[in-house]
C-alpha cells in the first residue's frame, strides 16, 4: 500500500545548489573584463529587464564577495582595478554606517516612547 502521492516528485520545482544563481553571475562576470548592467545580464538570460528582475540581479550581486557594483553596473573583482575595488568597498562601508546610524536613532526614539 502506498500512502500519499507516489508521483509527488514529478510536480516539485527542480532544486539546485544553494547560491547557484550567485555562482552563475560570478562566472558570467568572470568571463569578461567589461562592466555588465543588470539589463545586459537579464537579456543574456532571455529575461525581460523589469524592475523585479533587476532587483533579483542586484540581490545576487549583493550576496557575492566577488562582484563589485557601481554606476556602470557589475564587475568581477578579478577584472577590476584597485581603485574600482576601493571605491566599491568604501561605498558599502558608507552605506553600512548610514544604516547603523539610522538603526541607533530608531532605538533611541523608541526608548523615549517606551522607556
Amino acid at each position: 500500500m502506498v500512502i500519499g502521492n507516489p508521483q509527488k516528485d514529478l510536480f516539485e520545482q527542480p532544486r539546485h545548489a544553494e547560491n547557484a544563481d550567485v555562482r552563475w553571475l560570478e562566472n558570467l562576470l568572470a568571463g569578461t573584463a567589461d562592466w555588465f548592467t543588470s539589463r545586459v545580464v537579464l537579456i543574456s538570460l532571455g529575461r525581460t529587464p523589469t524592475d523585479d528582475n533587476r532587483r533579483w540581479v542586484r540581490e545576487l550581486a549583493s550576496t557575492s564577495e566577488w562582484i563589485i557594483s557601481g554606476q556602470k553596473g557589475y564587475k568581477h573583482i578579478k577584472h577590476a582595478t584597485a581603485e574600482e575595488i576601493e571605491h566599491a568597498a568604501n561605498w558599502l562601508e558608507s552605506q553600512a554606517k548610514k544604516m547603523s546610524d539610522r538603526a541607533g536613532g530608531i532605538r533611541r526614539n523608541a526608548h523615549k516612547i517606551f522607556g
